[in-house]
């Protein structure tokens, strides 16, 4: 894998150098800085040589550092180590390579916009809630005429968190690995993260918005702070408590500017261990002829373990602000998206980060699919997933894509939810879920017995003004 546009520092042994990887590929040598004096430090990632990770610890205490964060599936770890020391670490025994641990989140223009039209008189009222209403990229996708809804399947949302008590969510659980407040505090303080859960997973309980797989356990790993900013290292410790907690679907709206390779592994072993990752293609924009001659994806849409998701608008054009780029795998509806938002609110909004979360949910279809025709791994089986189902369904998503643009910026096409889980699985539109109908069919039922007794009551009402008239003329 070629590295771009990232400081990776490289050891070998005796070395003392200090390497800057440029977006062209070349390196150039820095002074060494042993001899100044500095109070500056610098988080970083210290990959061992030879799989040597316990020796890293006694390394990094050896240059006037600290071990931040170690891993449970990945072998690097996380440092704080004083500027002016970098040379002795890159010269240390055991040390391979050490890389910055770079910026992640979302973009920084992310605004949607306030549905007052849903906005219920009390929020924290569930019954108050308007009618459930669907986006139009629900049913752009046929998500709404499937009969898979995610049951047993577990989506990981890798955000700002998740409002744990919105009326539209349900919340399996998740883990606030920011390192910023509790580890169970994974509420959403921004709207980001709870947005994107309701296109992935909001339920179908006749009130307010509808997900793509509305019975999927949806787990809130709170990767970014409530600005919606973050790090790489915060980023991969989200993909390692997914692992640790088999979550089958990982799900990132969220990117940064340079490629790392802890990322990369990181993305790399989950893959392996059967996990199904997907991430935002980006928000920087295209040259408007939906053609990937600029590559505008961030990472780590772009790295090929990874689903990397376009965006479109209702008219079926690519979105101006969606990123491209030759990795696109797939396209999904990502403009005026209308899903939940905290404060028990309603928003529509757009983005990469939108449309991501419609291919996660189809995916989550998709697993479930296999499950029950025993060709997929058991979900909840404590065990993981199955290597290969991920890269089954991950075919599946491709080979069943519509196309839509004919260009490389949609990559195989628009995610298809009907295509995806096959013709014998559809509905036609005609089935509602067994609460949707629930809900209608006892409307219907207090409809029909408030109609009856009005009709008794304007009958007795009759014969009795009729008995009187008749006393008085008879």
């Amino acid at each position: 894998m070629t590295l771009t546009r990232r400081q990776l520092l490289q050891g070998a042994g005796a070395a003392v150098s200090v390497s800057l990887v440029t977006s062209s590929g070349t390196a150039a040598a820095s002074q060494s800085s042993a001899g100044s004096p500095s109070s500056d430090s610098r988080r970083v990632f210290v990959h061992p040589q030879n799989g040597l990770l316990g020796e890293l610890l006694d390394v990094v205490d050896s240059v006037g550092g600290t071990t931040l964060r170690e891993y449970d599936n990945f072998e690097f770890v996380l440092a704080e180590v004083p500027a002016n020391r970098l040379d002795e670490l890159l010269a240390a025994t055991g040390v391979a390579t050490v890389e910055e641990d770079d910026e992640t989140g979302i973009p920084d223009d992310w605004s949607p916009s306030l549905l007052e039209s849903l906005l219920p008189p009390d929020r924290s009222d569930c019954e108050t809630h308007p009618d459930q209403q669907a986006s139009w990229g629900l049913e752009r996708i046929g998500a709404s005429e499937v009969e898979p809804n995610g049951s047993g399947v577990d989506i990981g949302i890798l955000d700002t968190g998740i409002q744990t008590d919105h009326c539209s969510l349900s919340v399996a659980g998740g883990q606030n690995v920011t390192g910023s407040g509790l580890p169970d505090d994974y509420e959403d303080r921004h709207g980001h993260g709870t947005h994107v859960a309701g296109v992935a997973g909001a339920v179908d309980n006749g009130r307010g918005v509808v997900g793509t797989a509305p019975n999927a356990n949806l787990y809130a790993v709170k990767v970014l702070d409530d600005d919606g900013d973050g790090r790489y290292s915060d980023l991969i410790a989200g993909i390692d408590w997914c692992m640790e907690n088999d979550v089958e679907i990982i799900s990132m709206s969220l990117g940064g500017e340079s490629e790392s390779e802890a990322v990369a592994e990181a993305i790399e072993t989950a893959h392996s261990a059967g996990h199904l990752l997907l991430s935002a293609a980006g928000n920087e924009g295209n040259n408007g002829r939906s053609s990937c001659t600029e590559e505008t994806m961030t990472y780590p849409a772009t790295h090929d373990d990874v689903v990397a998701v376009t965006a479109m608008d209702e008219d079926d054009t690519l979105a101006a602000y969606s990123s491209v780029g030759e990795g696109v795998d797939l396209l999904a509806p990502g403009t005026d998206i209308r899903s939940s938002t905290v404060d028990n609110r309603y928003a529509e909004a757009s983005g990469t980060s939108v449309a991501a979360p419609f291919v996660a949910g189809v995916a989550a279809l998709c697993w479930e699919t296999r499950e029950e025709s025993g060709t997929g791994s058991g979900s909840g089986s404590g065990s993981g997933p199955e290597p290969g189902t991920n890269d089954a369904v991950r075919s599946i998503l491709t080979e069943t894509a519509e196309t839509v643009l004919d260009t490389c910026a949609e990559g195989a096409g628009l995610v298809d939810a009907r295509e995806a889980v096959g013709d014998e699985r559809a509905t036609g539109g005609s089935e509602r879920s067994e609460d949707q109908s629930q809900i209608e069919s006892g409307a219907v039922g207090t409809l029909r017995d408030g109609v009856s007794s009005a009709f008794e009551w304007v009958t007795d009402l009759v014969g009795a003004i009729v008995e009187r008239l008749g006393r008085l003329f008879g």
